[in-house]
């Protein structure tokens, strides 16, 4: 079996996975609880709740156009995981319609319903692919503009629950958007990575004696970078380094201990791979 099969498989499979787990939380957290969300999914419960027609249907016939644009904008590849997608999470939303008790605490719903959404669509996107609706739209925008995806979705999702607090009111709607933020938030560290690590960047007359230092008590490796200065133009000592949080503190202090002036910048860094860090 080729190693190209078996990614195509294993994609295939994290997809389908996903889609279930979404399937069943959209039943047992939103349905069960009344509760909406934003995009497709959440015009396709609107109109549930005020038709009875079956969310299943509903999510497959609001999403025929929107997989036309993917396929127009983001390529076969993404168009074959969307539809698969789609097509798994709209059988398993009639599989699994009769686990839609409510539970005694709406919050805990919308808690639990978020975080179980944001999950299976980060890891959706992560295997390359789509759950439909919104997703598309958000992934096209990310495409041509940077702009992150759970951004997009949560700009999005807002003015579909606006249509939620005037159809449902407005306790609806904020259980709805506490979801949603929680939702968003998972997406990003599915995307970026739980993990963090802090970039620092130190401009310094002192490169070498702060790069022993630090290297000895870190055990981080560093990168030497040329520079001058803006106003004096004349070269100065730029190091730049990837440390784990708690090693930040050392750093700081040895930089302070060596060179008191020195000109030092802390990043936020995510999904650090190489040695010495989670690949």
């Amino acid at each position: 079996m080729s190693n190209k099969y078996l990614q195509f498989l294993k994609e295939y499979t994290i997809v389908a996975l996903a889609c279930i787990a979404m399937a069943f939380n959209i039943n047992y957290f939103f349905v069960g609880n009344k509760l909406a969300q934003g995009g497709v999914s959440g015009l396709s419960l609107i109109i549930h709740y005020l038709s009875n027609i079956d969310i299943s249907y509903l999510y497959f016939v609001l999403n025929i156009p929107l997989i036309i644009l993917a396929y127009v904008f983001l390529g076969k590849n993404f168009l074959l995981k969307t539809l698969f997608a789609t097509f798994i999470l709209s059988i398993f939303l009639k599989v699994f319609a009769s686990f839609s008790e409510p539970l005694d605490d709406i919050l805990l719903a919308a808690i639990f319903g978020g975080a179980i959404n944001g999950i299976a669509v980060g890891i959706v996107f992560y295997a390359g692919g789509s759950t439909g609706g919104m997703d598309i739209v958000a992934k096209i925008i990310n495409k041509y503009t940077g702009i992150p995806i759970s951004r997009i979705l949560l700009a999005t999702d807002f003015m579909i629950l606006s249509m939620v607090a005037v159809i449902f009111g407005k306790v609806i709607f904020m259980y709805t958007l506490i979801s949603l933020v929680i939702s968003s938030k998972m997406i990003d560290i599915i995307q970026v990575g739980i993990y963090s690590a802090k970039g620092v960047t130190i401009i310094t007359n002192k490169e070498d004696e702060l790069r022993k230092k630090i290297m000895e008590d870190t055990g981080r490796g560093i990168t030497l970078i040329s520079a001058r200065g803006g106003y004096t133009q004349k070269g100065v000592g730029m190091l730049y380094c990837v440390v784990g949080q708690y090693q930040l503190i050392r750093v700081k202090t040895i930089v302070k201990e060596i060179d008191p002036s020195a000109f030092m910048i802390v990043a936020d860094v995510h999904e650090v791979i190489g040695n010495g860090f989670l690949s």
